[in-house]
Parts: C-alpha cells; sequence; structure tokens
C-alpha cells in the first residue's frame, strides 16, 4: 500500500516515559462492537509486553440499542468524563478522534488543554458536499424496512439488542459534526490525521478544509484506497495502526 507522509518539523516520535491512555472515541456504529477494537487487539499482541504503562481505551459515547443515549451532548459528557477519570489517575492522556468524533475531540483538547496529542482517524468535516445527510437517511429507512421485515433476526445479525432508534441517532452525530466542527482551528496540541483516499464521507474536499483548519503543528498521513473504515481490520490496515501507535 502506498501512504503519502506530510510531515512538519518538531513532532518528536518517542516511547512514552509516563503513564499513558490513549482514549478512542467511536464514529458511527450499529453494533455493540467499538471501532477501537482491532486496534486494542492488535496493541495488544505486538506491543503491550515493551510498553505496560500505556493503555487503549475505548470509549464508548453511546449504546447503539439505547435511544436514551442517543443524544450529542451525551456524547461529550461520556468523553468529558473519561478524560477527566484518567487525567485524575495521573495518565498523560492522548485522544483519537474517529469520523464524526474527530471534531468532538478538537473541543475536548480545547477545554482540556493537558491532553498531550490529538489522533484524527477520517475526520468528518462536510455534511451537505459529501451526501453525508441524504446518505444516512437512506440508510436508515432501508435499515428500517429490513428490520420491519425480520425484527429481532436482523437485530442479532448486527449485534444490537434492539433495531429501534436509528434515525435519531444519525440526526445527533450530524448536529455532532455541525455544533464541533469549528474546534478543528483551536487545536493547539501536534495533532496526527489518517485519511484514505478512497474514503466516501471524509471526502477530499473535506480533508482539505480540516487540514487547512488545524493551525497547530499535524503530520497528515493519506492510505491510497483504504476508506472510511480505516480502523476495521487487523489484516488490511496493520500500517494504520503501527503509525498510531508510533505518533502515540
Amino acid at each position: 500500500m502506498k501512504v503519502t507522509k506530510t510531515k512538519v518539523q518538531g513532532i518528536e516520535y518517542k516511547k512514552p516515559v509516563n503513564k499513558t491512555a490513549i482514549l478512542c472515541s467511536n464514529g458511527f456504529q450499529n453494533s455493540d462492537i467499538h471501532d477501537s477494537y482491532q486496534l486494542i487487539e492488535y496493541f495488544s499482541r505486538n506491543f503491550k509486553t515493551d510498553f505496560s504503562n500505556c493503555e487503549i481505551v475505548p470509549v464508548s459515547l453511546y449504546e447503539p440499542a439505547d435511544k436514551k443515549t442517543h443524544h450529542s451532548k451525551l456524547f461529550e459528557s461520556r468523553l468529558r468524563n473519561k478524560i477527566e477519570e484518567y487525567h485524575d489517575k495521573g495518565y498523560d492522556i492522548i485522544l483519537l478522534g474517529y469520523s464524526f468524533s474527530a471534531s468532538l475531540a478538537c473541543k475536548m483538547q480545547k477545554k482540556y488543554p493537558y491532553i498531550k496529542r490529538l489522533i484524527l482517524v477520517a475526520p468528518v468535516y462536510d455534511t451537505i458536499l459529501n451526501n453525508m445527510i441524504p446518505g444516512y437517511i437512506n440508510y436508515a429507512y432501508k435499515f428500517h424496512k429490513l428490520c420491519k421485515k425480520y425484527g429481532a433476526k436482523m437485530a442479532n445479525a448486527l449485534g444490537r439488542k434492539t433495531t429501534k432508534g436509528l434515525l435519531g441517532l444519525l440526526i445527533a452525530i450530524l448536529m455532532c459534526v455541525l455544533k464541533n466542527r469549528k474546534y478543528y482551528r483551536k487545536v493547539s496540541c501536534d495533532t496526527l490525521i489518517l485519511w484514505g483516499t478512497k474514503d466516501e464521507l471524509c471526502t477530499k474536499h473535506s480533508m482539505n478544509k480540516v487540514n487547512k483548519r488545524i493551525k497547530a503543528r499535524h503530520n497528515l498521513y493519506k492510505y491510497d484506497g483504504l476508506t472510511h473504515g480505516l480502523l476495521k481490520s487487523i489484516k488490511e490496515d496493520a500500517v494504520v495502526f503501527d503509525d498510531i501507535l508510533q505518533f502515540a
């Protein structure tokens, strides 16, 4: 796989000395398996012994099966609570935001300047130009029709306890993007941006916006041929995982 790495001077890559936690917030997911699961598995298999003072922590911004958690304010509350929890434990904190939660991660870095680094994976910025709104609504409509036809079988196949509330979740995600994308401009720590050239949600147009708006020192890695799901597979995305862990 071809990887184009645009780096700036001054960003150091070195082994963490203090206790360090990489807090990973999820993107849009309709199953109970967290988006960072494969990254955590890769770290455990290959690096945990040499980096025993480091943890990768999944932060679930919502529960797919619980409509009561499908609110953008609750997304922020969950991430804020986890940041404060690990800060109180004495950890250095690195924040990873994936997809729609990348903009929320930027807001948290503004609120908590003790966050050491940001990692933004496939950061979603646009909601209109990338067809995000009609695409998600169309997806929700098709999903509703399938669930109405197959019910519990459909839910079990997707790892969900219930199939209700998807449209409300999509609306909450869109609101999260719209409210928080202004914080890309306010990032003040060293940042790594990861992007697949075939990403259908974080388009080239969106990626250029994010890259221009972040004024802090940041590196941009472009992975030829990868899509929006570039955290999904140990087999295919190991190079992405290596780059994340090297930066962290």
